[in-house]
C-alpha cells in the first residue's frame, strides 16, 4: 500500500525505500520469486542510480543476497551482501566476524546479513565464525520488539550450528521453554531436530510443529519446508517409508515454484538418502530431484580448501574489498562509484590482484580467491 501511495504521489525516492524493504520482507518470509522482481524493479528506478540512494539499494541487494541463499548460489549471495553494506555495515562482509566494533546503519538489516553470512560459513566448513556472527546479530535485537520473529530464526541458526559442533547441551539451553503449543515454528522445528540428534524418536515427533495445518501457511516458507523434511526423516527412520514418500512428495510441490534448494542440498544426510530413495519410487518433480541429488553430492564433496596455499604477497584490505566487488556484474566504472574511488584507482587495484593471484582474467581471480577462501 505504501508503494502505491509513494508512487501515486510522484515520490521516487520513496517509491524506491517502500519497494526495497518490501523485496527484504519477501525475501526473508520465502517468496523468493516475487523478491527477486520486487528487488531488480527496485534496483531498476532510477533513484537507485544515484549515490544518495544507496542505502534503499542496498537493502534490494539484501534481498537478493537471501533469495540466492535459499537457492544455494553462495557466489551469488556473497556478492549480494557485499553490495548490501551500506545498510549492513561490516555484518555482511567476509570479514563480518568482528562486525559488532562497528554499529551498523539498519541493525535489523544487519541482522538478516548476519545470518545469511553464518549459514555461508556453515557450508564453506567454517560453523563457528557463523555461530559467533549469530550471536552478535541476536544480542543487537535484544530491545527490539518488533524483531523478534527475526530474533527467534537467529537464535534457531545459533541452536543449529552448536548441535551439530557437538554442544548439544548449549543448544538446548536456547531451546529452553520452546516445547509448548505457542512457541515459534523456527524455534520448534529446531527442538525437534535436536530430540532426533539426541536419539529420541518420539520427543522430536512430539516436538514437531504440523507444518500443513492451515496456520503452517504463515510461516516462512524456508521453515515450513524444513518441518517437512524432518517430517519424512522421522517417518522414514520409524518404518514408513511410504509415508516418508509422500511428505517429501509435499515439501517438493512447495519448494519447487519458488527454487528453494539449499534446504535440501545442504542438509544432513538422511534427507539427502531420502531424495535419492525417491528417485527410485517415482515423483513428479523427477528433474529437481535429480538436481537435488547432484548438488547435495556436491556439497558434500567438495574437499576443504587448501589454506597451506597462501599468497607471496597479501591482497590489502582495500584490494579484499574490491574483490569481493568483482564476483558480482558490476563493471570497474560501477564498482568506482559503490566506493567513491576514481576508476583508474579501481583498475589499479584490480590489476594488482591479478598480479598477486596469479590470475589473467576477473573469473579467474574470483575462482583462485575462493579456493584460497579470501571471499
Amino acid at each position: 500500500e505504501r508503494l502505491a501511495a509513494a508512487r501515486e504521489a510522484g515520490r521516487p525516492r520513496t517509491e524506491l525505500a517502500a519497494a526495497s524493504r518490501s523485496a527484504l520482507l519477501l525475501a526473508v518470509r520465502g517468496d523468493l520469486r516475487a523478491a527477486e522482481q520486487a528487488a531488480r524493479d527496485a534496483l531498476g528506478m532510477p533513484p537507485c542510480r544515484g549515490w544518495s540512494c544507496r542505502l534503499d539499494c542496498a537493502y534490494a541487494h539484501l534481498a537478493l543476497a537471501v533469495v540466492a541463499l535459499h537457492r544455494d548460489q553462495p557466489e551469488e549471495a556473497g556478492a549480494n551482501l557485499a553490495l548490501a553494506a551500506p545498510a549492513t555495515g561490516s555484518a555482511g562482509a567476509d570479514s563480518g566476524d568482528d562486525w559488532s566494533t562497528e554499529l551498523p546503519a539498519e541493525p535489523v538489516a544487519a541482522a538478516v546479513a548476519a545470518l545469511c553470512r553464518a549459514y555461508l560459513h556453515r557450508d564453506a566448513g567454517d560453523p563457528a565464525a557463523g555461530q559467533r556472527l549469530l550471536v552478535r546479530a541476536r544480542e543487537s535485537l535484544t530491545d527490539r520488539p518488533s524483531a523478534a520473529e527475526l530474533a527467534n530464526l537467529l537464535r534457531a541458526a545459533e541452536a543449529d550450528l552448536r548441535a551439530e559442533r557437538g554442544d548439544l547441551d548449549a543448544a538446548r539451553d536456547l531451546l529452553t521453554g520452546v516445547a509448548d503449543e505457542t512457541a515459534d515454528p523456527a524455534l520448534a522445528v529446531t527442538l525437534a531436530r535436536w530430540e532426533l540428534r539426541s536419539g529420541d524418536l518420539g520427543a522430536a515427533g512430539r516436538a514437531l510443529p504440523d507444518w500443513q495445518a492451515s496456520p503452517a501457511a504463515t510461516w516462512p516458507l524456508p521453515v515450513r519446508l524444513d518441518a517437512g523434511l524432518l517430517g519424512a526423516v522421522l517417518a522414514e527412520r520409524g518404518g514408513d517409508g511410504r509415508r516418508a514418500g509422500r511428505i517429501l512428495e509435499q515439501v517438493l510441490d512447495l519448494a519447487g515454484p519458488q527454487g528453494c534448494r539449499r534446504v535440501f542440498t545442504r542438509a544432513e544426510p538422511p534427507v539427502r538418502d531420502l531424495l535419492a530413495a525417491h528417485l527410485d519410487a517415482g515423483t513428479a518433480h523427477f528433474s529437481l530431484v535429480s538436481d537435488l541429488v547432484r548438488g547435495a553430492e556436491q556439497s558434500t564433496a567438495r574437499p576443504p580448501a587448501d589454506l597451506g596455499g597462501a599468497l607471496d604477497e597479501p591482497l590489502t584490505e582495500r584490494e579484499l574489498t574490491i574483490l569481493r566487488y568483482l564476483q558480482s556484474i558490476l563493471s570497474n566504472v560501477e564498482i568506482a562509484s559503490e566506493l567513491s574511488l576514481s576508476v583508474n584507482t579501481v583498475k589499479t587495484h584490480v590489476r594488482n590482484i591479478y598480479r598477486k593471484l596469479d590470475a589473467t582474467r576477473r573469473r579467474e581471480a574470483v575462482r583462485r580467491a575462493r579456493e584460497l577462501r579470501l571471499i
